[in-house]
């Protein structure tokens, strides 16, 4: 059994929620990754991940290990319009995460965060925790996963014109036998 810490063991959630969170969007063409199910409040699966990334920016990257905030600004410049950009942006995100909380020991978990770091995001006025930050970016993170998770699954199944000529571009299932009635 491992004796990991706790913030590494959060590092290592938020890690796995990305990788599931790129997995899932691996099934579908960039064009499909940027489609909104028409009469759906829901995003694209792109724009959910992309909210995902700036979760962890604004709760775990910001409060936490001190950084300055840069995917607005990044994506202003260069936005995120495939699946290699969006990995290439998790990837630095989940290497961050990782060099800020795999040596934290447990008792900085208690320690408040600087209030002008969450701007905008503390609802009344006590400043959180360490933990509770990580905890937020889990809980939010996770959220986002379920969302982006759902709406592949609907994008994939319910939203292409069903013909074998088009099920091609699904990744993954090019050797499945496909009936179409």
């Amino acid at each position: 059994m491992r004796n990991d810490s706790e913030a590494m063991q959060i590092a290592r959630m938020l890690a796995n929620i990305g990788q599931r969170t790129l997995y899932s969007c691996e099934a579908l063409p960039d064009d499909l990754l940027q489609y909104a199910p028409p009469f759906s409040e829901i995003g694209s699966p792109l724009a959910t991940a992309i909210d995902l990334a700036r979760d962890i920016e604004k709760w775990v990257l910001i409060p936490v290990g001190g950084r300055q905030p840069l995917l607005n600004q990044s994506l202003e410049m260069k936005p995120i319009c495939s699946l290699l950009a969006l990995s290439r942006c998790y990837g630095q995100w989940m290497k961050s995460v990782h060099t800020i909380l795999d040596n934290m020991p447990d008792s900085f978990m208690c320690l408040l965060v600087e209030a002008r770091s969450l701007q905008g995001k503390m609802r009344g006025r006590q400043r959180p925790t360490v933990r509770a930050c990580l905890l937020t970016a889990v809980e939010r993170s996770a959220y986002h996963l379920g969302r982006i998770e759902t709406i592949c699954q609907m994008v994939s199944q319910n939203n292409m014109p069903l013909s074998s000529a088009n099920l091609v571009h699904l990744r993954g299932i090019h050797h499945t036998t496909v009936s179409i009635q």
